[in-house]
C-alpha cells in the first residue's frame, strides 16, 4: 500500500456501524459506509461544506482503487471479528 494512504476506522454518530475514512497525503478523499451490510457498502465523498484545504478532490485511479480495497479489507475484518 502506498505509504501516503491512511485508512481510519471510526464510529461516527451519523452511522449505525463502523466506517472507514480514506486519506491520501493527510487529506480526506472518501468514506466507506457498511450500514447496509458488507455486501452492499457505499462510498461517500466530501461535500462542498468541507474546507477545501482538508480534502483531495482528485487522486490517481490506481491509488484510489488500492485504498478502497484496503478500506474494505479493514472494515470487513473488524466487522467479522
Amino acid at each position: 500500500m502506498n505509504d501516503k494512504v491512511r485508512i481510519l476506522l471510526s464510529s461516527d454518530s451519523d452511522y449505525e456501524k463502523l466506517v472507514a475514512e480514506i486519506y491520501y497525503e493527510d487529506k480526506f478523499i472518501g468514506l466507506l459506509n457498511q450500514d447496509d451490510g458488507l455486501d452492499c457498502m457505499k462510498i461517500e465523498f466530501p461535500d462542498q461544506n468541507v474546507q477545501e484545504n482538508l480534502v483531495l478532490r482528485k487522486v490517481d485511479l490506481a491509488i484510489f482503487e488500492k485504498a478502497l480495497k484496503e478500506a474494505k479489507r479493514k472494515i470487513s475484518t473488524v466487522s467479522v471479528a
